[in-house]
């Protein structure tokens, strides 16, 4: 069923309205939207976003989206350097009310009842585990699982750092790590305590593929291995 229903979601263009642009660190900004008309979605999934302001080559990209179903609001988080692409620099010349049309909400994070999550981000790789656990904190929705979250930045930047941790409490948590071979092992010793995980893992293709090899290695089955990889950003 939720697989019809993510078909059904990119197969239906919707149209949102641009609100406002907010610098959360140095070259990383959140762009918000609001949908003309209600949108059903689940937290911890991508969608298409398409220019419609003017007319570029590779009009659509692919973004996690930041905010949650709860905060009433469609929010995409992305890096953008000094030479941005034809596609970011359109972002960046929107003004509020301006429209753009998305297709979706789809994709492999759902929060998993029961069982404990462990998400494993990689810099901007964040967004999609602050929509999940964003959701739980705001909809006091009833989650009878435990989230662990281990986040990783070789710059000690911690893009939501202050919110995550203001999150934290008996089911969720949150580590930060700046050394890769540090976070690996903290991997190996979460692999090892219980055998009732799903790993979650978003991040560069970099991040993504060598974090589910790690996993494969110390048994985990590749069931229980989501990932979004981020591509271009």
């Amino acid at each position: 069923m939720i697989f019809l229903n993510e078909i059904r979601a990119v197969l239906t263009p919707k149209v949102i309205v641009f609100k406002e642009m907010k610098k959360e660190d140095e070259g990383i900004y959140t762009f918000i939207f609001e949908p003309v008309k209600p949108l059903e979605w689940c937290a911890g999934k991508h969608a298409m976003f398409f220019i419609t302001h003017k007319k570029i080559d590779k009009a659509m990209r692919l973004f996690s989206i930041s905010s949650c179903p709860s905060e009433n609001k469609i929010a995409l988080t992305t890096k953008i350097g000094e030479n941005p692409s034809d596609y970011k620099k359109a972002l960046l010349e929107l003004k509020p009310e301006m429209k753009m049309k998305l297709r979706g909400p789809m994709g492999p994070f759902v929060l998993q009842q029961a069982r404990t999550n462990c998400f494993i981000a990689g810099g901007i790789g964040i967004t999609p585990f602050r929509s999940m656990m964003k959701e739980v904190d705001i909809s006091k929705q009833k989650f009878n699982g435990i989230i662990k979250l281990f986040y990783i930045n070789s710059r000690d930047s911690f893009l939501y750092g202050e919110e995550l941790k203001e999150m934290d409490n008996e089911k969720t948590s949150t580590e930060f790590f700046t050394d890769n071979q540090v976070m690996r092992n903290r991997i190996k010793q979460m692999t090892s305590q219980n055998d009732n995980t799903v790993f979650f893992v978003a991040g560069t293709q970099q991040i993504t593929t060598s974090i589910k090899q790690l996993l494969i290695e110390l048994g985990v089955n590749k069931k229980n291995i989501k990932t979004d990889t981020f591509i271009g950003y």
